[in-house]
C-alpha cells in the first residue's frame, strides 16, 4: 500500500527557492492570499466534522430540552452523517458541473443557514430536519473545497504539503466539536454552539469570493442521476444499518435489513457506473490499488478517533462521575496535540514517504489503545487516560495525513472534486463503522464486577482491546504489503 511517487528536482526547486521581496510587492501579496485561501478552506474542513460531534457532548441537556428519547437522540447525530457520506460523491460532481467555488460557496451558505436555523428549533423532529440540510449542505461544499486545494497550490510538491496538513483537520474539527458543546451547555445553551457553526460559515462564504480561485471551467455533461440515488441509497442505509446496532444489537431485522439493501445497491451502483457515458463514479478512478489502499486507510484514523472519543466519554460520564463539561476538557491535552502533530505531519510524510508514516500512524494508534485498555474504576486521569489521549492523537494525525497524499496522488484536474468526494465519503464512514463495532462490543463484554462502573468498565476494555488488535493487523499488513519505491514527499 506505498501511497508514493518521485518529486521531480523542477517542482522541488520551484518550492524551496524565492526571490529576495519586499514587503507590498506582487510576489508578497500572491503568498498572503495563497495563506488566507487556504485557511478559509481548512477553516470549512474543520467546522463540517465539528458539526459531527456537536451533538454528542451535550446530548443531556438537548433531550431534555427537545424532549428527546434516547433514539430521537442518536438521530439527531446520524441524520447528518448520514446524508454528508451520501451526497458526496454526487456533490464532487456538481462542483465539477457548476465549478468549484460556486459550489463551494452554495454549500457553506446551506450549512451556515440550517445552522442558524438549527440555534432556534422548537422541537426534536425540526432539530433532525435542520442536521438533514446540514448535512446536505456539507455534501456540496466539502468535495469542492478539497478541489480547491489543488487550485491553490497547483505545483505538484507544495499541493502534496498541503494535502498532507489538510488530513488532520477532520479529527481536529471533530474533537473541537466536544469542547464547544460541553461549553455551551455548561456556560449558557447548546444552542450557542450552532449559533458559532453559522458564524463561522457566513463569514467564509463572504470571503471564498474575494480569495479563492474559480477553479477549471465548469463542465457541462449530463448528470448521472442513476448512480446518483444508488449510491445515496446505498450510503445511507449502510449507514443507518450500522447506527441501528447499538439500540437493536448486530442480527436483528432492523440492522441486517438496511445493511443488506445498502449493499444490493452499492453493488448496483458498480454495475450502472460500467454503463453510462458520464459516471458518477469512473471504475478506473479505482483502478489504482494505491489509491484504494489510501482510501481504506483514511477510514481507520476516524475509526480510531471516534471509537475513543465516544468510549471515552461514557467512562469518564459513567465511571467516573464527570460533568460533560469536565469530560469535554479532559480531551483538550487530545486536541493540541493532534493540531500539533497534523502540522508536523506534513513533514514527516515528506521524509519518510506515505506508506511508512501510514504505518508508523497505525501502529501508534494500537499503542495508544493499549494504554486506554489500562483503565479501570478508579484510574486517576493524570495515567493512562491522558497517556493515551497523548499518544492516540499522533496515530491519527500521521495515518490521515498519508492516506489524503496517497488518495489525491495522481488525480487528474477533472476528478479533483471527485477525489474529494470519495475521500470525504470513507472518513465519514469511519465514524459510524467504528461506533458500531465497538460499542457493541463493549456492550456484549460488560462484565459483572464488584460495582456497575467496574462492570462498565470491563466492557471498554475489551474494547479498547480489540481496537488495539485491529490497528496493528493493519500496521501489518500496510507495512508488507509491496509497493514502488518510497520517495520524499
Amino acid at each position: 500500500m506505498n501511497h508514493d511517487t518521485a518529486t521531480t528536482p523542477k517542482a522541488a526547486s520551484a518550492t524551496n527557492v524565492a526571490p529576495a521581496e519586499t514587503p507590498g510587492t506582487p510576489a508578497t501579496t500572491a503568498a498572503t492570499r495563497t495563506g488566507a485561501a487556504f485557511a478559509l478552506l481548512a477553516a470549512v474542513q474543520a467546522v463540517l466534522n465539528t458539526s459531527v460531534t456537536i451533538t454528542s457532548a451535550a446530548g443531556p441537556d438537548i433531550a431534555a430540552d427537545l424532549g428527546l428519547g434516547a433514539s430521537g437522540l442518536v438521530w439527531t447525530g446520524a441524520a447528518y452523517t448520514l446524508v454528508f457520506s451520501g451526497l458526496l460523491l454526487l456533490g464532487g460532481r456538481m462542483a465539477d458541473r457548476y465549478g468549484r467555488r460556486n459550489a463551494f460557496r452554495a454549500g457553506i451558505a446551506l450549512f451556515a443557514a440550517a445552522s442558524l436555523a438549527g440555534a432556534l428549533v422548537p422541537g426534536g423532529g425540526w432539530l433532525i430536519t435542520i442536521r438533514l440540510l446540514q448535512g446536505t449542505g456539507a455534501a456540496v461544499a466539502a468535495p469542492a473545497a478539497m478541489a480547491l486545494v489543488g487550485d491553490v497550490f497547483p505545483v505538484e510538491a507544495t499541493r502534496r504539503r498541503a494535502m498532507a496538513a489538510w488530513g488532520g483537520l477532520s479529527g481536529v474539527g471533530a474533537a473541537l466539536g466536544m469542547q464547544l458543546a460541553g461549553a455551551t451547555a455548561t456556560w449558557a445553551s447548546w444552542r450557542w454552539s450552532f449559533v458559532a457553526l453559522a458564524l463561522v460559515g457566513l463569514v467564509v462564504a463572504a470571503l471564498a469570493g474575494r480569495y479563492l480561485p474559480a477553479g477549471p471551467t465548469p463542465t457541462h455533461g449530463r448528470v448521472d442521476v442513476l448512480g446518483a440515488a444508488l449510491v445515496t441509497g446505498g450510503v445511507a442505509l449502510l449507514s443507518l444499518g450500522l447506527v441501528a446496532v447499538g439500540t437493536h444489537g448486530w442480527l436483528t431485522a432492523a440492522v441486517l435489513l438496511p445493511i443488506g439493501a445498502g449493499l444490493v445497491l452499492l453493488l448496483g451502483f458498480g454495475v450502472a457506473e460500467n454503463r453510462v457515458a458520464a459516471p458518477l463514479m469512473p471504475l478506473r478512478f479505482l483502478a489504482s490499488g494505491r489509491r484504494v489502499g489510501a482510501l481504506a486507510t483514511g477510514m481507520l484514523a476516524p475509526i480510531a478517533g471516534s471509537s475513543a472519543a465516544f468510549l471515552m466519554s461514557l467512562y469518564f460520564q459513567r465511571v467516573l462521575g464527570w460533568s460533560a463539561l469536565r469530560s469535554a476538557l479532559g480531551f483538550v491535552p487530545y486536541t493540541l496535540a493532534l493540531i500539533v502533530v497534523s502540522a508536523a505531519g506534513v513533514l514527516i510524510v515528506a521524509r519518510l514517504g506515505a506508506r511508512r508514516t501510514a504505518s508508523l500512524g497505525l501502529i501508534t494508534m494500537a499503542i495508544a489503545f493499549v494504554l486506554f485498555g489500562r483503565i479501570d474504576a478508579e484510574s486517576a486521569y493524570v495515567g493512562a487516560p491522558l497517556l493515551g489521549m497523548l499518544v492516540l492523537p499522533v496515530g491519527i494525525a500521521l495515518t490521515a495525513a498519508s492516506a489524503v497524499v496517497g488518495a489525491t496522488r495522481g488525480v487528474s484536474a477533472g476528478d479533483a472534486a471527485l477525489a474529494g468526494g470519495a475521500f470525504n465519503t470513507s472518513m465519514l464512514m469511519g465514524p459510524t463503522i467504528g461506533m458500531a463495532l465497538f460499542a457493541s462490543l463493549a456492550d456484549a463484554h460488560t462484565g459483572t464486577g464488584p460495582s456497575p462502573e467496574q462492570a462498565a468498565t470491563d466492557g471498554y476494555v475489551f474494547a479498547f482491546h480489540a481496537a488495539a488488535a485491529l490497528f496493528a493487523v493493519a500496521a501489518v499488513a500496510v507495512t508488507v504489503l509491496r509497493g514502488s519505491r518510497p520517495a520524499r514527499a
